[in-house]
């Protein structure tokens, strides 16, 4: 399948307008779904969570830095280092490109605001800190510094990025899918009996009353900060909502995270968003004994959506319950007969 991959531009509005529209062009010239600002300037919650919407569909998040730290959130935040703090909760690849020249940038672009020029020599250090930085001194020279990092960096780190909705699914995908289906629906043939009107299931495999320890990753830290002990029981009745309503595999893990963050009362820091998510390991682990039981399937699915005037088709892979999930739900939360003496 053909990829193309989405870059989120970012940066302060006015003073770097033609700096950032070079950079869309030269990077759409070359194959790329450039987006960002011009959407409009985040410059109030509302429109900053409308991009953080589009830097969820994005696979590359590109910052440009020069001589001014932007407008101010309540927090005191830029919505600039708002954007980046996001797209690192996120996972998504920074790319940040720093002026190299500060003393030659035109007075009327640089910050005057003694307590903003602080913040802005403080983000230029967070920013030079553990990822990709380049630095430039012209539009030119940034637009060829952008575009051979981003090559680099879709080479080394491929993302998910957008395919024609005719290729959206993998045939190879597809047949494990079936046959992934017909399994289940030999599981649910095997497993439809039922003692006293109760579902019973397999004494070879961990029923429901077993305890699983799910790790939890991070995505701040970037590394597992726990486990949440539960049984496959509990995890089915708390998770059993989203199996009714389809929710992506990715919704489900980062349901659990937190679950996690409740129980541990794991409060978010000021200025970041929560990302605990499961491991994937765990996930695939946790799908696939709850389809051995028999109370949920697996199934791929796509959606369509409008963006920037382009219908665009997303592939994603959903929990969703099976018949015998409803029955042993139905059997959780029946009314128990009362003894009578």
């Amino acid at each position: 399948m053909e990829k193309v991959f989405q870059v989120f531009v970012s940066s302060t509005f006015s003073d770097l307008a033609d700096e950032r529209r070079q950079v869309t062009n030269t990077l759409a010239k070359a194959g790329y779904i450039a987006a960002g600002m011009e959407l409009f300037p985040a410059t109030d919650q509302q429109q900053l969570d409308f991009i953080k919407r589009v830097i969820d569909r994005s696979d590359y998040y590109v910052v440009i830095v020069a001589g001014r730290y932007g407008s101010l959130a309540d927090d005191k935040l830029s919505y600039t280092e708002h954007e980046y703090e996001y797209a690192r909760s996120k996972g998504i690849p920074v790319l940040a490109f720093l002026h190299g020249d500060t003393d030659k940038i035109e007075i009327g672009k640089t910050d005057k605001d003694p307590k903003k020029a602080k913040n802005l020599e403080l983000f230029r250090t967070k920013l030079s800190t553990g990822r990709l930085v380049d630095f430039w001194t012209s539009p030119q020279d940034l637009c060829t510094k952008v575009l051979t990092a981003v090559v680099q960096t879709t080479n080394l780190f491929p993302r998910t990025g957008w395919v024609r909705g005719d290729q959206a699914i993998d045939p190879k995908l597809l047949q494990e899918l079936e046959r992934t289906r017909i399994e289940n629906e030999q599981l649910k043939v095997l497993l439809a009996e039922t003692r006293d009107g109760r579902v019973i299931f397999p004494d070879d495999i961990s029923g429901p009353d077993e305890i699983i320890a799910l790790k939890i990753y991070d995505g701040h830290e970037r590394k597992i900060v726990g486990e949440l002990l539960i049984s496959f029981k509990e995890i089915f009745v708390s998770l059993f909502e989203m199996f009714v309503q389809q929710n992506s595999e990715s919704e489900i893990c980062r349901h659990i995270g937190e679950m996690w963050c409740n129980k541990h009362n794991v409060k978010r820091k000021p200025g970041t968003y929560a990302n605990h998510t499961l491991t994937s390991e765990h996930c695939i682990d946790l799908r696939s004994h709850l389809e051995a039981l028999g109370l949920i399937q697996s199934t791929g699915r796509t959606r369509q959506y409008e963006m920037f005037g382009t219908l665009r088709t997303e592939t994603f892979l959903t929990w969703s319950i099976s018949e015998r999930g409803r029955k042993y739900m139905a059997s959780l939360r029946a009314m128990k007969r009362s003894e009578t003496t």
